[in-house]
């Protein structure tokens, strides 16, 4: 059970000579990343922030960003470093957004559930983080109760 989005962003890996690592950020958004030992970790870590970014404005009920919107940058002097890609988000959870979804309308804060449900609050954490796949049946029981919620599971 996944929830994928069907769309591409611009970004750009680039190559740090002085460290040896690699690095990213997309046009769109506001995504950036770091000290990536190779093009393949930077390119996995682009496209988990695309989904926690995408993920973030889905709970808060905001549109995407249309990819391709923002000129991409000058960057002739650096052109030799950047590598040019397409980057598509990481699936994510839907049980997680969900669940952030559920709270947001019980004008509940992360605390406010890691207390009702009895647990710290970094449980909650990886409860809501959406590329967290883990939940277990006696969790979602415990965050339904704690929201005063039916769990209700289906199969398709």
């Amino acid at each position: 059970m996944v929830r994928s989005w069907d769309v591409t962003y611009p970004c750009y890996i680039e190559h740090d000579p002085e460290s040896g690592t690699y690095g990213g950020f997309c046009v769109d958004l506001p995504v950036f990343v770091a000290g990536k030992a190779s093009v393949e970790e930077a390119r996995k870590a682009l496209e988990e922030g695309v989904a926690y970014y995408l993920a973030h404005l889905e709970v808060e009920e905001r549109p995407f960003p249309r990819p391709g919107a923002t000129p991409p940058p000058d960057l002739e002097e650096e052109r030799d470093r950047l590598i040019p890609v397409e980057i598509r988000p990481s699936p994510v959870n839907p049980v997680s957004l969900a669940i952030e979804k559920a709270l947001r309308r019980k004008g509940l804060k992360r605390k406010d559930l890691a207390e009702r449900m009895g647990v710290p609050p970094s449980v909650v954490t990886r409860i809501l983080d959406p590329l967290y796949f883990g939940h277990t049946l006696s969790t979602l029981r415990r965050v339904a109760e704690a929201l005063e919620k039916d769990l209700v599971v289906t199969f398709r």
